[in-house]
């Protein structure tokens, strides 16, 4: 009830201010120039970013030294493998993983648990064959279908009594892996060794497919870049599911996965901050996944996402910000990330205010959407410039690549605002929702 209230009241606010600002030239002024503000801001989050990127992708592979852990050795990591009907995929991964070269003096110094969450498909029998070489290093249990709540989340709490690591990792049934990732993201968790999580490189390995899946590559880019910015600003760096590592401390110490969340590493990555944890990241250690290559699954992954994200805010962020244990800039962080949920409805309401004045005496002030449209699109374009920077793009094409990253971005602009209406009116729906799988590999 509380975030129904709350997309409500964000919405009504929205239009409000759009209703303000288009008819007043003073408030669309004030508006503009806090959008000017905003791009400054997210100017210099972007070359924080770049900076704290490029370094670690150029010497990636130097692989000295002991990340995290006692004396003795590198700690053991637990990775989780949620898997519903990933039969095109799953052996691909387990097969990846098995062969990770993380070890010690000891030996390996890590397992694999695969999760069937119910498949109806042959997701099980297709894991149990690619983890066999590896013998107890990779194992297969299955999750009854309809024992619990329907969430990644469910899953991972469900795995977590059978894992044995002091860190848990959680890899995605699409992904594909170089044998050194795991090894990659303990060296880098060794710039941060405080940190209680870390956030690998997300890329889409199928860029071939086609305009939509390789903007969703640049996209990857321009999030790393925001997050390195804000880890680097000691503000509230998030995890992004797919490629999370988490303490196994930390993570009790908050109770475990919510099973109730839609978007588990956000909820997660706000619980760890207003707990007085922070996110480290790790863009030298790169993982591929599937893009969707279609704009139907593509529309319901990010409304998904962005009703998940939304949730958290509003749920969680009050106990954040009301932790005044926390350092003051990374509740500024905080505020200046909800930033990005405010543009898009803004937006939208101001178009849609502008259309009705077109009826009255008073011209609308169509500068305010325009204004709106670009700063959006001009902050994601900085980010992009810093993404593909950090990964050695130059020339034309590191400007063409941002620009299309920036171009895909602004879907966000119509997919808050349908899932702010969605949280008001619809219900709270926790399904199953499965992202689509080809099965292309490392294309």
């Amino acid at each position: 009830m509380t975030s129904r209230l709350l997309a409500g009241a964000v919405l009504l606010v929205s239009v409000l201010v759009a209703w303000l600002a288009i008819s007043s030239t003073l408030a669309a002024r004030v508006l503009q120039g806090l959008i000017g503000l905003s791009m400054v801001y997210v100017g210099y989050l972007a070359w924080r970013g770049w900076s704290t990127m490029h370094e670690p992708i150029r010497d990636a592979g130097s692989g000295a030294g002991i990340a995290i852990g006692d004396a003795t050795g590198r700690p053991w990591i637990s990775v989780v493998v949620p898997a519903r009907n990933e039969a095109t995929v799953v052996a691909d991964v387990v097969s990846d993983l098995g062969r990770q070269r993380y070890a010690d003096s000891r030996g390996p110094r890590f397992d694999v648990l695969v999760v069937d969450d119910g498949s109806t498909d042959t997701t099980s029998h297709r894991a149990r064959s690619a983890a066999a070489p590896f013998g107890d290093r990779v194992q297969v249990m299955r999750r009854g279908a309809g024992s619990g709540s329907p969430t990644k989340a469910a899953v991972l709490r469900f795995a977590q009594p059978s894992l044995r690591g002091e860190v848990i990792a959680v890899i995605d049934a699409d992904t594909r892996l170089d044998p050194d990732f795991l090894e990659r993201v303990t060296q880098a968790w060794r710039r941060d060794p405080t940190a209680a999580a870390i956030q690998a490189q997300r890329r889409a390995m199928n860029v071939s497919a086609g305009w939509l899946a390789a903007a969703q590559d640049e996209e990857q880019l321009m999030d790393m870049a925001s997050q390195c910015g804000r880890w680097a600003m000691d503000g509230t760096a998030e995890l992004r599911g797919n490629g999370m590592f988490v303490r196994r401390a930390a993570l009790e110490a908050l109770g475990g996965w919510d099973e109730r969340a839609l978007t588990e590493d956000l909820d997660l990555s706000t619980r760890l901050v207003a707990a007085g944890e922070h996110v480290a990241l790790a863009p030298e250690a790169e993982l591929r996944e599937e893009a969707l290559e279609h704009l139907r699954p593509l529309w319901h992954q990010r409304l998904r996402w962005a009703e998940g994200s939304l949730r958290r805010l509003m749920e969680r962020g009050p106990t954040l910000l009301a932790n005044r244990a926390l350092p003051p800039r990374r509740r500024l962080d905080f505020v200046l990330f909800i930033g990005e949920f405010v543009i898009p409805p803004l937006f939208v309401t101001s178009i849609a205010a502008s259309v009705v004045t077109v009826l009255l005496p008073g011209p609308a002030d169509w500068s305010v959407p325009l204004a709106l449209m670009l700063g959006y699109g001009l902050g994601s374009f900085m980010l992009g410039l810093a993404g593909l920077a950090a990964h050695g793009v130059s020339g034309w094409r590191l400007l063409g690549r941002a620009a299309r990253g920036a171009l895909f971005l602004s879907h966000w602009l119509l997919v808050v605002p349908a899932a702010l209406l969605r949280i008001c009116l619809g219900p709270r729906a926790i399904a199953f929702a499965r992202t689509p799988r080809v099965g292309r590999g490392a294309t």
